[in-house]
């Protein structure tokens, strides 16, 4: 690799400081997520970024999916091959393993757009815009793309897979979200030659979850390798974005906020008072 090895500000832990969120509509959603979703220790779990593991990684890796697994492979200094697969993530990350069912239909993902009030005029394009959504939906999907997309821009849209991932979250539904995220990590990674050309710079995305990943996979006598390596911390939510989405709905005062069955069973107050 010829080009800088850039580690891109995404895959944030989701906000750790409860107490710092001032609204307790969002406090109230920030702790389902962080602490009773499906997705609890994806979103609230911080790691140490250890600079060479994610370069041995990222300038090796390559799509090794097959018989309908999605995987890749990476090669670690001793010359081991290591396989993630769909099912890693899914172990690692604390993602539901037993008993999984399909992903939600086109036609679902537009009946829980509708049901939560989406005020946008298309529904029919591949990505949700969330400042279309009431404040407490919007806080939702901003969390999510912030943790799980690679997005560096666009951050109001809400792509396919996540659309899945967030309407799993709200309905309690057991999807393949291991298999949602390995399929985005490969699609970042592209081909192996773009990520090993001439002074090609190399982004890496998704880094928490590989460091992860990579902290459950790696023996002790791999991880001596890189005993003097640069690290540096993931990026973290900050709860001061809260008042800037609050005041960007202004437009929405009228909307309510409309709850899944689901959510209804959860104890926090995810409704403002007097909803």
């Amino acid at each position: 690799m010829a080009g800088e090895f850039i580690i891109t500000k995404t895959n944030h832990v989701s906000f750790q400081n409860l107490q710092s969120i001032t609204n307790l509509q969002f406090r109230a959603w920030a702790e389902f997520l962080n602490t009773r979703s499906l997705v609890a220790y994806a979103m609230s779990t911080p790691v140490v970024l250890c600079v060479d593991q994610l370069t041995a990684l990222y300038t090796t890796a390559t799509d090794t999916s097959e018989n309908n697994i999605r995987s890749f492979s990476f090669v670690v200094p001793g010359g081991r091959t290591i396989r993630v697969t769909e099912h890693d993530f899914n172990r690692i990350l604390h993602f539901p393993t037993e008993n999984l069912v399909p992903d939600p239909t086109t036609e679902e993902i537009h009946a829980f757009f509708t049901l939560i009030r989406s005020q946008q005029p298309n529904f029919f394009v591949g990505e949700f815009l969330k400042h279309y959504l009431p404040n407490a939906w919007n806080f939702f999907f901003h969390t999510l793309i912030h943790v799980f997309t690679a997005k560096l821009t666009n951050l109001h849209g809400i792509p396919l897979f996540l659309q899945k991932i967030g309407f799993a979250i709200a309905n309690n539904r057991h999807i393949n979200i291991g298999r949602l995220l390995i399929d985005q990590v490969i699609i970042c990674m592209g081909p192996l030659d773009e990520r090993t050309g001439i002074d090609e710079d190399v982004l890496c995305f998704y880094p928490r979850f590989l460091q992860l990943i990579l902290n459950d996979i790696l023996t002790d006598d791999e991880r001596e390798t890189f005993a003097e390596e640069e690290t540096m911390e993931c990026m973290k939510m900050k709860s001061n974005v809260i008042t800037a989405l609050i005041r960007k709905n202004n437009y929405l005062p009228g909307v309510p906020t409309v709850l899944t069955e689901y959510l209804r069973t959860v104890p926090l107050p995810l409704l403002p008072p007097g909803e």
